[in-house]
């Protein structure tokens, strides 16, 4: 599958790249959505490691159904953003599988309930800054492991 430039237009309403049109300030309230569920905002710092070089395999996708998720890249150079729609039934439509390619100062927000892969960093061991609402209960994400891996081409 292709991986594209990173942009808003092929984003749609699965995800908000972030960003300061023009250097200019941008208040940003899509990264605190939650729908109210008790809980609290968390931060973490992930270590996403290096993949190999050639296609990039991804077996399984998740969703957080209570909260938007924003990654901020702390050093990572190259790094994959793939999201992809639900169907009817909640799971994920992989036809609609779309891969991004972010880089250094990108920021993502991913939408609640958007179905996507885990970080993939690309030419380093990365750090990456992470927030989303936490749940009280810790029913913060739901896993799907696909039958066949999507494969993407660098």
């Amino acid at each position: 599958m292709h991986i594209e430039p990173i942009n808003q237009e092929g984003l749609g309403d699965l995800a908000l790249l972030l960003g300061a049109p023009e250097g200019q300030y941008r208040d940003v309230p899509e990264v605190y959505d939650h729908d109210g569920t008790p809980g609290q905002f968390g931060m973490a710092i992930l270590c996403p490691p290096q993949v190999e070089d050639g296609p990039v395999p991804i077996s399984a996708v998740e969703r957080h159904p209570h909260s938007a998720q924003t990654f901020f890249a702390l050093n990572a150079t190259r790094w994959l953003v793939c999201v992809m729609p639900s169907l009817p039934d909640g799971s994920p439509d992989i036809a609609k599988a779309r891969c991004f390619m972010a880089g250094v100062g990108d920021a993502v927000c991913i939408a609640a309930n958007v179905w996507h892969a885990g970080l993939t960093a690309l030419d380093a061991n990365a750090r990456m800054a992470m927030m989303m609402w936490r749940t009280d209960s810790g029913e913060d994400g739901v896993l799907f492991q696909l039958e066949t891996p999507l494969t993407y081409s660098l």
